[in-house]
C-alpha cells in the first residue's frame, strides 16, 4: 500500500464486508487474497499489508499488530500487544493525523524510523476504537531519490555532447543520450548494441562478439567507424566500462562514442600538406641548383654570377611569400607585378614601370614561373635595355581573351632606352623565360628587339600547364 489513507479506507470496507477480493503488495509481491466465507478477513489483510498496522482501545494501548509493524519497531508482536502507542515513538505529535497525515520518528535497533502516521476511528463489537497505519517514509524517500537520480541522469544524457549508452545486465540498452540516438540505425532502447549501431570495417568483431565484449571487458579508446543510413561514414572512439551499483557489484555496462571525424579530417589534411610542402621544398631546392649551375656557365666573373644568382634566387622567394601570404590561392597580376618589379620602380612609381590591364586573379601554380619570366625581363633591362638610363621606361599591359580557354596576354614593352641587339639579350635569360612561359605556364614567349626598345609578349593559359621540375630538367641540357 502506497499511501495510509488508502490503507485505512480498505479496511474500513473490508468492515463493513464491502470486499470479496484483494491485490496485495506484500513482501513477496503481489498477492490475490479471497476475502468471501473468511473466518477473519481483516487480520488476513492486515498481515499481508506493506505498511504497519495496529489496533488501538479507548486507552490508546495496542490491541492489536500486524507483522508488518512488528518489524518495522523491531518489536515482536505479543510484546506489542497491551504497549502504550505513545511509547513505540521517540517524539510523537498526532496533531492531524486523525484528518490526515502526521510525521514521527518510531523507535527501533537503528537509530529511528520516519514514518507518516495515519489515524481514524472505528468500532469493532460495538466497541469504539482506532485504527493507525504506519507508514515507512524512507522507502518513499528511496522511491523519490531514485526518480530524482533518473531525472538527473536523463538530464545529463540530454546535455552531452557525446553519445552515451547504458546498457542492462542483459546486454540491451536502458538508456541512450540524444547524440546516441542521432547515431542509431533504430531506435536504440531495448536493442543490443550490435542491432542500434553499426560498425563498419573488416577488422572489428563480429556483431555477437561485439555485445560481449561491451558487456564483459573495460576499454578505452578504440577507434570505431560507424554507418547511419546514407551518410558518410564517421569516426568514433569507443569506450566501455562496468556500471556498479552501491554495493560495487556490476549491472551492468556505460558506452560512450567520441565523435573524432574532425580530427581525423584534420590529420588527413595535415599529411596531404606535409607530403605537398616535402615535393614542393625538394622542388625549389632542385630549381635553385638548376639555375646555379646555369648561371655559373653564363656569367663572366664571379661578381656577376653572384649578382645575378641572388637576383634569381630573390625572385624566387618574392613569389613563395605571395605564395605563404595568400595561402597558395593565388594572386592578382596587378599585385603579382607589384611584388616583383618594385626593386625597378623609381622614385615616381609612375615614371619608370608602368602597369594597366584589367583584374585577373592567377591560380597558385602560376605565379612562381610568371615572377621568374618577369625578373628576367626586368634585370635585362636594368643592364641592357630601357631602365639602364634615366629617361627609360617600360609599360606592362594584360588582356584577356575567352574563346574556350581564358588566355591571358602580357605585353612587356620598352621605351626610349638603348638600342638593345638580339645577341645582349641571351644566354641562360632567355631560356629561363622560355622554358618557364612555355613548360610551366603552357604559352608562348615573342621576342622583339624594335629599335625603340625590346618588345615581348607572353601568352598563357590561367590553368598551369606543368610544374617548377619541368624547368629542371631543361635547363640542365641548354
Amino acid at each position: 500500500m502506497a499511501r495510509p489513507s488508502e490503507a485505512e479506507e480498505t479496511i474500513q470496507a473490508i468492515h463493513q464486508g464491502n470486499v470479496d477480493a484483494l491485490v496485495v503488495n506484500g513482501p513477496a509481491g503481489p498477492q490475490i487474497v479471497m476475502l468471501q466465507n473468511a473466518e477473519q478477513p481483516y487480520r488476513v489483510l492486515v498481515e499481508r499489508m506493506s505498511d504497519g498496522a495496529l489496533t488501538l482501545g479507548a486507552d490508546d494501548r495496542i490491541l492489536y499488530a500486524n507483522q508488518r509493524l512488528a518489524d518495522l519497531s523491531d518489536v515482536p508482536v505479543d510484546a506489542l500487544i497491551g504497549r502504550s502507542f505513545a511509547s513505540l515513538f521517540d517524539s510523537l505529535d498526532l496533531t492531524g493525523a486523525e484528518n490526515g497525515e502526521a510525521t514521527a520518528r518510531l523507535k527501533n535497533g537503528v537509530g529511528g524510523t520516519p514514518v507518516s502516521v495515519w489515524i481514524s476511528s472505528i468500532f469493532i463489537g460495538g466497541v469504539a476504537a482506532k485504527l493507525v497505519t504506519i507508514t515507512d517514509q524512507t522507502v518513499q524517500e528511496r522511491i523519490e531519490a531514485v526518480v530524482s537520480a533518473e531525472r538527473f541522469s536523463r538530464s545529463i544524457l540530454e546535455q552531452s555532447t557525446e553519445a552515451i549508452i547504458v546498457l542492462g545486465s542483459d546486454g540491451r540498452i536502458t538508456h541512450a543520450s540524444l547524440v546516441a540516438e542521432e547515431i542509431a540505425v533504430r531506435p536504440p532502447i531495448g536493442a543490443r548494441f550490435s542491432e542500434a549501431f553499426r560498425v563498419v570495417g573488416k577488422d572489428f568483431p563480429v556483431a555477437e562478439r561485439l555485445d560481449l565484449m561491451l558487456a564483459t571487458k573495460p576499454f578505452h579508446g578504440v577507434e570505431v567507424t560507424m554507418q547511419n543510413g546514407s551518410r558518410r561514414p564517421r569516426a568514433f572512439l569507443l569506450s566501455a566500462g562496468q556500471l556498479l551499483d552501491e554495493t560495487k557489484s556490476a549491472i551492468g555496462s556505460i558506452v560512450t562514442l567520441t565523435d573524432i571525424t574532425a580530427r581525423k579530417q584534420a590529420e588527413e589534411r595535415q599529411r596531404v600538406l606535409v607530403a605537398e610542402l616535402n615535393h614542393r621544398v625538394k622542388n625549389i631546392l632542385a630549381v635553385v641548383q638548376a639555375i646555379s649551375a646555369q648561371t655559373v656557365r653564363t656569367s663572366p666573373s664571379l661578381p656577376s654570377y653572384n649578382t645575378t644568382f641572388a637576383g634569381r634566387v630573390q625572385a624566387l622567394a618574392v613569389a613563395h611569400d605571395i605564395l605563404t601570404r595568400t595561402q597558395w590561392s593565388g594572386i592578382g597580376l596587378n599585385e603579382l607585378l607589384q611584388n616583383v618589379l618594385s626593386p625597378y620602380f623609381g622614385a615616381s612609381q609612375d615614371h619608370r614601370i608602368k602597369l594597366s590591364g584589367p583584374p585577373v586573379l592567377l591560380p597558385a601554380r602560376t605565379v612562381v614561373p610568371l615572377s621568374m619570366a618577369m625578373h628576367e625581363l626586368a634585370t635585362n633591362a636594368s643592364k641592357y635595355g630601357a631602365l639602364s638610363c634615366p629617361q627609360g621606361s617600360v609599360h606592362v599591359d594584360w588582356n584577356v581573351a575567352r574563346n574556350g580557354t581564358t588566355l591571358v596576354d602580357v605585353c612587356w614593352a620598352e621605351k626610349d632606352g638603348p638600342r638593345l641587339a638580339a645577341g645582349k639579350f641571351g644566354g641562360f635569360g632567355t631560356t629561363l623565360i622560355r622554358r618557364v612561359v612555355g613548360h610551366d605556364l603552357g604559352g608562348t614567349v615573342e621576342l622583339d628587339f624594335a629599335s625603340n626598345g625590346l618588345r615581348s609578349l607572353l601568352k598563357f593559359p590561367l590553368t598551369a600547364h606543368g610544374e617548377l621540375n619541368d624547368l629542371i630538367g631543361g635547363a640542365q641540357h641548354s
